[in-house]
């Protein structure tokens, strides 16, 4: 038994240009409608391959642009500022010009309250892997709350920095978090409920 496929009609005027085009490329396809189905294909893997860019090769780059990213240093350079720096002074920073919160609003061009917790946890971690300074980030989520780990090579600043950086993003989108903060790792406990730890 031979089944006819389902074909969907499309009415439309092109300008010369894209007509000339048309009737070039049919020469090479055979029919105007191959020639149609070959760009709208070629067009969907294109945006696919863009994607697979932008989230691997590219994502330095553009985490860069609108984040007001001051460089791009390496980890080894990172780490001996570290050693030096004055940890509490620049979690102060970070709190005050609400980072975490900008970067997030940045990657989904919206509010922070506007996202859902979803989607400010898989940008916190699109960040956080950008950065480069952790050597394992992730989250598991559970039916109240999620669990974010961090692990690092780096010192207990750190820790505490990241901490106080994600605490206060979450506090700013209604949230409650618990830390347990060690020399090389991060792990944060975010409830799903806003009316968790209020009396």
């Amino acid at each position: 038994m031979i089944r006819n496929k389902h074909k969907n009609h499309v009415h439309t005027t092109l300008s010369d240009k894209h007509f000339e085009l048309l009737k070039k490329h049919k020469e090479k396809f055979g029919t105007q409608q191959k020639v149609l189905e070959f760009a709208l294909e070629s067009l969907e893997n294109n945006s696919k391959r863009k994607l697979g860019q932008l989230e691997d090769e590219q994502v330095w780059v553009l985490t860069g642009r609108g984040t007001e990213s001051a460089s791009v240093l390496h980890i080894e350079a990172f780490k001996v500022l570290l050693e030096g720096a004055d940890v509490k002074h620049i979690i102060k920073i970070m709190e005050n010009q609400k980072m975490a919160e900008h970067m997030i609003a940045w990657y989904y061009q919206k509010p922070l309250k506007k996202c859902s917790l979803k989607e400010v946890m898989d940008g916190l971690i699109f960040f956080l892997r950008a950065s480069k300074v952790a050597d394992t980030v992730n989250y598991l989520e559970y039916d109240n709350y999620y669990i974010l780990k961090m692990i690092h090579d780096l010192h207990i600043g750190t820790s505490r920095m990241f901490g106080m950086w994600i605490a206060t993003m979450f506090e700013s989108y209604g949230l409650k978090t618990e830390s347990e903060i060690s020399e090389k790792s991060l792990f944060m406990k975010i409830y799903k409920n806003p009316a968790v730890g209020q009396n």
